[in-house]
C-alpha cells in the first residue's frame, strides 16, 4: 500500500513539475500556431507566454503573451518588425482583454505609387486598439506631388503639408489648398482641381483609419487595430 502511495505521489509531483516548467513553452507553441493560421507570418516569429503561477496555463489562462518578429506579413500589411503584448489572455477562448505594441517601417498601399512607409503604435482593447500611423512630411508631400501629377497630367511646382489638415499645391496657374480627409478608411485630398486618394490600406489590412492631423511636422493618421483577430 505504501509503495502504491509513493508511486502516486511521485507521479503527481512529476505532472506538477511538467505543468510548472513546461506549461508556458507548450502554450507558446500553441499560440504561435494560432497566429500563423490567422495570417501572421514573420522570418523569426518569437512567442513568449507568461503566467503567475505558471500552472495557470493548464487552465488556459496567461497574464501576458509577447510576440516579436521581423519581415512581418499580416494579411495585406507588411512591416519590417513587430512587437506586440497581449494581456489577460484566455488561451482556450482565444481572447485577450488588451494589447499594445508597435510596427516599424510599415508599407501602406498608395494607388499608382510605391507603398508609403510609416510607423504604427497601438494600445487599448484588443479588438479595437487605438492606433496612430505616423508618416513624415517629406513622404506625404512627395506622395501628393506624384498623385496630383497623375491626376492633372502636369507636375505641380511644389506641395507643402500645412496643419491641421491641409496640403498646399503650387502650380504655374496659382496656389490651391486641398483638405486631407479619411474617406471610407482611405486618406484623400479634396481640392477644387481634383480629389486625390493618397493612401488606401485595403479591406484586408487590420488597420482601420478614422482621423488625421498634422503634428510636429508629420502626418498622424488615427484609427483602430483589431489585434484579437490574430488569436481566432
Amino acid at each position: 500500500m505504501r509503495g502504491c502511495l509513493s508511486v502516486l505521489v511521485i507521479a503527481a509531483l512529476f505532472v506538477l513539475g511538467v505543468g510548472w516548467f513546461g506549461g508556458p513553452p507548450i502554450a507558446s507553441a500553441v499560440v504561435r500556431t494560432a497566429l500563423t493560421s490567422s495570417g501572421l507570418e514573420a522570418d523569426d516569429l518569437q512567442v513568449t507566454v507568461e503566467a503567475n503561477p505558471p500552472l495557470e496555463v493548464a487552465l488556459g489562462r496567461a497574464d501576458e503573451v509577447t510576440v516579436e518578429g521581423s519581415n512581418v506579413r499580416w494579411n495585406d500589411l507588411r512591416a519590417e518588425s513587430l512587437t506586440l503584448t497581449l494581456r489577460t489572455v484566455n488561451l482556450i477562448d482565444r481572447t485577450a482583454e488588451s494589447a499594445d505594441g508597435f510596427l516599424d517601417n510599415v508599407d501602406l498601399a498608395a494607388p499608382g505609387a510605391d507603398p508609403v512607409v510609416a510607423s504604427v503604435t497601438f494600445a487599448g482593447a484588443a479588438d479595437a486598439a487605438k492606433t496612430t500611423v505616423r508618416i513624415d512630411a517629406a513622404t506625404v508631400e512627395q506622395l501628393a506631388l506624384d498623385a496630383f501629377e497623375r491626376a492633372l497630367g502636369a507636375k505641380p511646382d511644389a506641395v507643402t503639408l500645412v496643419g491641421p489638415n491641409l496640403i498646399r499645391v503650387r502650380t504655374r496657374l496659382g496656389t490651391v489648398d486641398g483638405t486631407m480627409e479619411i474617406d471610407s478608411g482611405s486618406l484623400v485630398v479634396r481640392a477644387s482641381i481634383a480629389t486625390i486618394t493618397l493612401v488606401d490600406p485595403g479591406s484586408s489590412t487590420p488597420i482601420k483609419l478614422t482621423g488625421l492631423a498634422v503634428h510636429d511636422g508629420s502626418l498622424e493618421l488615427t484609427g483602430t487595430l483589431d489585434v484579437s483577430s490574430l488569436l481566432e
